[in-house]
């Protein structure tokens, strides 16, 4: 496959998980719905909906925020890059990413390490019975995401920096 068809390959795949990741807000929103005209009529109670509307939420929330990453539109502040320009604006980039990188991999490992205190306590969700392992992994893996893809923006940017005339003007 060439960089071009990796490129579309990547594209597709995130908008294949844009979709997605839509269309679980929508079926969120559909089970809340549900839920409070059931349990305000007396008519049933969808038992473990708040659960799965919550823990879903934190998934949805964490699996968007390695989309962001990937467009640079979270974990930023952007106030010095737009006022710079050339090899100082690249230089502060990097700069921004290693500390994103570092940040990401620490929070990742501390949940780690709590994911394995919960999977120890084998410790269980009232509502539903799920593993509490599994809502927790959603920020295990969101950070994981977010080091994943902005180490591999960093690698792209130290190589633009180091090889591009245009950054070095």
């Amino acid at each position: 496959m060439s960089g071009n068809g990796i490129i579309r390959a990547e594209a597709l795949a995130v908008q294949l998980i844009c979709v997605l990741l839509g269309l679980c807000l929508i079926v969120m929103v559909l089970i809340n719905v549900a839920n409070a005209v059931g349990r305000y009529s007396g008519w049933f109670s969808l038992v473990g909906a708040d659960e799965l509307l919550v823990y879903g939420m934190i998934w949805i929330v964490m699996l968007g925020a390695i989309l962001a990453a990937r467009s640079r539109d979270h974990l930023s502040i952007n106030l010095l890059p737009t006022a710079m320009s050339g090899r100082l604006a690249a230089g502060l980039q990097i700069a921004i990413d290693v500390a994103t990188v570092s940040v990401s991999v620490l929070i990742a490992w501390n949940s780690f390490i709590f994911i394995e205190r919960i999977a120890s306590l084998n410790q269980k969700s009232m509502g539903l019975g799920m593993p509490m392992v599994i809502p927790h992994s959603a920020i295990l893996v969101g950070f994981i995401g977010i080091a994943a893809v902005t180490a591999f923006l960093t690698i792209v940017d130290i190589v633009r920096f180091t090889t591009s005339e245009e950054v070095q003007k």
